[in-house]
Order: structure tokens, then C-alpha cells, then sequence
């Protein structure tokens, strides 16, 4: 079984370079367009269920692509949420080196060992992602089809850190584009496998 991570939509703050987190924004006029083209070039694919963070610009994503894929209904799962960057949400980075210069040089350079003011660590969000590829909801992993789930920059750099077993450390190397597709080799014991990013 293969699972397509999607990152959403972009929204008027990726746009302005702000960090989203738990902040629960609509996507910009862009990001309906991305959403849209990303639904047909699924067309082609197997995708048997559709599943999506809560947040409204994960959710709005995932229902333009379960749309274009005949009406799939998307299924929440928290798990896949953002990482909570507590008082940092809102803010530019420019901001945060104003208010927290050294916060903003320990999560840039050791960001496994950081946890975000009064926000989550990265090991926070590990645990539930992992629990997530561990027991996805209502889905037998060694059943046929795909499964695409529509998530987050954080979730979706840790699921290709699992995929590639690098360490926490490697955090922010690893690329995420807003409304694109990362699949992977998903097994039933839960652990993933690189396939391809496009």
C-alpha cells in the first residue's frame, strides 16, 4: 500500500512567511488552484480513502481532492495536525529573532532538542505521527490502494526522516513544498518507505 502525503494549500501566510502551527487559516486563492490541479493529476492513481488534518486549510484541500477523485469523502485524523509552534504562530521570522534571538539559534541549530514556547517539541510530534502510521484510522495496511492524506511542512519532513531513518537532528533539511506530493511504501507494520517525492 502506498501513502501520498500532501502538503495543503498555500495560505496568505505561507505567502507572507509567517509560522502557521495550530493557527486555523482558509487558503489563499493560489492555494484553491493548487488543490484543484493536484485532485486531477491523482485521477490516474488508486486512491481507495482520504484523510486530513483538522485544520480548515488541510481539510479544504483534502476536499477538493477527494472531489476530483469521485467524491471521497475525507476523514479527519488529529494526528496529522501541524506542529504546535506555540508563541511563535503568526510571526515572521524576523519577529521571532527580535523577541527570541537565542530560541531562534537553538531551533536552528539543534532542532531535536527544542521545544517551541509554550508550543511542542519535535519528539511531541514524532509520537503522533508515528501512532499514526502505527493504527491509521479503520485501515488494514496490507489491503491494496492508496492513501492519501493531506498534512503539514512538520509532519510530512518527519515521515521522510522515518522513510530515509535519519535522524531528528536532520529536521530542517529536508525540503516541503506547499500542494506537493510525497509517496511512500507504506507496510503494515507501519514503517514507511521512500517511493518517490513529485
Amino acid at each position: 500500500m502506498r501513502l501520498i502525503l500532501v502538503r495543503h494549500g498555500e495560505t496568505r501566510w505561507n505567502l507572507d512567511g509567517r509560522y502557521q502551527g495550530r493557527a486555523d487559516i482558509d487558503i489563499a486563492p493560489q492555494g484553491l488552484a493548487t488543490a484543484r490541479r493536484l485532485g486531477q493529476a491523482l485521477q490516474g492513481a488508486e486512491v481507495t480513502s482520504v484523510l486530513t488534518s483538522p485544520l480548515r486549510r488541510a481539510a479544504q484541500t483534502a476536499l477538493l481532492i477527494g472531489t476530483a477523485l469521485g467524491g471521497i469523502a475525507p476523514l479527519a485524523d488529529p494526528r496529522l495536525t501541524e506542529i504546535d509552534f506555540g508563541e511563535w504562530q503568526g510571526l515572521t521570522q524576523q519577529e521571532i529573532k527580535q523577541r527570541w534571538p537565542e530560541a531562534l539559534r537553538s531551533w536552528k541549530s539543534a532542532p531535536e532538542a527544542f521545544r517551541f514556547p509554550g508550543g511542542e517539541s519535535l519528539g511531541d510530534a514524532l509520537e503522533r505521527l508515528t501512532a499514526f502510521l502505527r493504527q491509521p484510522p479503520g485501515m488494514d495496511l496490507t489491503a491494496g490502494g492508496d492513501v492519501l492524506a493531506v498534512s503539514h511542512a512538520g509532519p510530512i519532513r518527519l515521515a521522510g526522516l522515518i522513510a530515509e531513518r535519519r535522524p531528528l537532528g536532520e529536521f530542517r533539511e529536508v525540503a516541503v513544498c506547499a500542494g506537493t506530493l510525497y509517496a511512500f511504501e507504506w507496510r503494515a507494520s507501519g514503517d514507511l518507505c521512500r517511493v518517490s517525492y513529485r
